[in-house]
């Protein structure tokens, strides 16, 4: 983080809710000015994903999204902004960044784009092309393997959130330009969008802007079926010399998720390469939120022979912060090293937009980017006391079964 955006982004994450209040009656559109950040982040969020799909066609929402937005493109070079396109789970997100002069300009033609041009054939048929190569590239990942076997593990293999958000490269490649075109009018819509601004921009100009593509009313999400997560233990055979190891803990809608975030965090630090753990050849931890709830997830890759040491390892990592609270020097020093991790998070202002979007869209008007204030060591306790038995999932070669 440079010095200069620094107290940028310390400013905006320790702001507290006076401005996502005003927001609140403004319905779907959030602005955050922010004095002195060199560019304008808008996140257009789009509750579309995968439980909109027909299981036969997954990957039509993510193919959509960026089929819609091609012939976009050319207006937005010319504008010196970038756009940015990522499919979630329970939503899409339209990530631009433009200088402040430009910004409004090419927020509006992004909205025209998702919420009145019609599909254009040509550029939905050279994404599906574009889309169908990346897929098959990624299906040889074993990051992204891991990918596919937590979510059928997490939520059943009936649960659309159990296929990929991307879909796969045999789906996306059947689907015709006319279901893409049904797709977009069915499911493109202001009321299934929130609009979050982040940069050196008058509220009152940015709400001008916006509003116009964004009428008032109510958000519109979908409700999501219940899970059905493995009871046990989920191993796939994958050839490679490693085994991915990977504990996921699900929690719902009222969980401490600041807590929990920084939960994660001190759980990846007991996991991580060390004099003590040298088999430990890559380690991560994530914390994902949903309507609903969300996911604490840990991940390992060890030698196969050690996968359900390491299983064992995980668990205790997060357990032991339950069994066990932090006396009050011990958690303001580790406080402060999450402080500044999760800093270097929200450093970039469309980062911060993608904090505000997702707030808004999860219904938490009031919610600050990051809530440090609060934390304490028995919060930390009650949030890893909240959680169940993790979901354990083994990617590796045959070689695991001597754990």
């Amino acid at each position: 983080m440079s010095p200069r955006t620094f107290p940028v982004a310390l400013a905006a994450a320790l702001l507290l809710a006076s401005t996502a209040a005003r927001a609140a009656a403004q319905d779907r559109v959030y602005v955050r000015p922010e004095a002195g950040t060199p560019v304008v982040a808008v996140q257009v969020l789009v509750s579309v994903g995968p439980v909109d799909e027909p299981a036969e066609q997954a990957g039509i929402s993510y193919l959509a999204a960026r089929a819609v937005v091609e012939p976009t493109r050319a207006t937005l070079d010319s504008l010196g902004a970038h756009l940015d396109v990522d499919q979630q789970r329970d939503a899409i997100a339209f990530t631009l960044t433009a200088a402040p002069d430009a910004w409004a300009a090419a927020s509006q033609a992004l909205l025209v784009a998702l919420f009145r041009d019609p599909v254009d054939s040509a550029a939905t048929v050279r994404q599906r092309t574009a889309l169908v190569r990346e897929l098959r590239a990624r299906e040889a990942s074993p990051a992204d393997a891991l990918d596919r076997e937590r979510a059928k593990a997490v939520y059943g293999t009936d649960h659309p959130w159990a296929r990929p958000p991307v879909g796969t490269s045999a789906t996306v490649g059947r689907v015709r330009v006319a279901q893409v075109d049904a797709f977009l009018r069915r499911n493109f819509t202001p009321e299934r969008s929130v609009v979050a601004v982040v940069g050196p921009v008058d509220e009152g100009e940015a709400l001008d802007v916006l509003r116009p593509h964004m009428p008032e009313g109510e958000l519109v999400v979908d409700s999501v079926p219940e899970a059905a997560p493995a009871a046990e233990p989920v191993s796939a055979d994958y050839n490679s010399i490693t085994t991915w190891v990977s504990a996921t803990w699900r929690f719902g809608a009222d969980s401490d998720v600041e807590s929990l975030r920084m939960l994660s965090r001190l759980a990846l630090d007991r996991v991580s390469f060390g004099p003590s753990r040298r088999s430990v050849y890559n380690s991560r931890a994530e914390v994902v939120q949903y309507a609903g709830g969300g996911e604490l997830r840990l991940t390992v890759v060890v030698p196969p022979r050690e996968a359900r040491q390491w299983a064992e390892r995980l668990r205790e990592a997060v357990g032991g912060y339950a069994n066990e609270g932090l006396s009050p020097t011990l958690f303001a020093e580790r406080l402060r090293r999450y402080r500044g991790l999760r800093l270097l998070e929200l450093d970039l202002p469309e980062a911060r937009a993608g904090a505000m979007a997702r707030a808004a869209l999860l219904g938490d008007r009031g919610a600050t980017l990051a809530d440090f204030t609060r934390l304490s060591p028995e919060r930390l306790q009650a949030a890893a006391m909240s959680l169940h038995a993790p979901v354990i999932v083994f990617l590796g070669p045959e070689a695991n079964e001597g754990a």
